[in-house]
């Protein structure tokens, strides 16, 4: 995992709403003014990266979640009150879910292409310990 993680930690820094990503399978990590501010996984970059800087509620996970935690909805909840719809639907939790969308779209990526499975979970999680990010973040996308 340390020689993985260095072959991650040593490419270039992207602009995550750039192009040209592959539709590989890969670990990447957000950057933040060189700060890593999130790892994932995935079975398809671009897809995935895609689908962080979109502006739907579903797919645009790290936002989202960034809008929960600063807003204080920290609990998910499955009933009509609390859910994903209904938050979105205040103005507050909607503006806050923006700003941290517009807070991504300004940030770097790098990733590594792997094809493992295994290889992607452990890198993931020695990635987050490395970089010192949420460990919440385990789910594929």
């Amino acid at each position: 995992m340390k020689e993985l993680f260095h072959s991650l930690n040593n490419q270039e820094a992207r602009l995550l709403a750039g192009a040209g990503y592959p539709k590989s399978p890969a670990i990447y990590v957000f950057l933040e003014e060189d700060r890593a501010i999130h790892v994932g996984r995935t079975r398809n970059l671009r897809q995935r990266v895609a689908g962080h800087i979109s502006s739907s509620h579903y797919s645009a996970s790290f936002a989202f979640k960034e809008a929960r935690r600063t807003t204080g909805n920290l609990k998910a909840s499955y009933k009509s009150t609390g859910s994903r719809s209904a938050l979105f639907a205040e103005s507050t939790f909607r503006n806050e879910f923006e700003k941290q969308l517009a807070r991504l779209r300004s940030c770097k990526i790098k990733f590594l292409i792997v094809h493992d499975p295994v290889d992607q979970y452990l890198l993931e999680l020695y990635a987050a310990l490395e970089y010192g990010t949420s460990l919440t973040e385990f789910d594929t996308h």
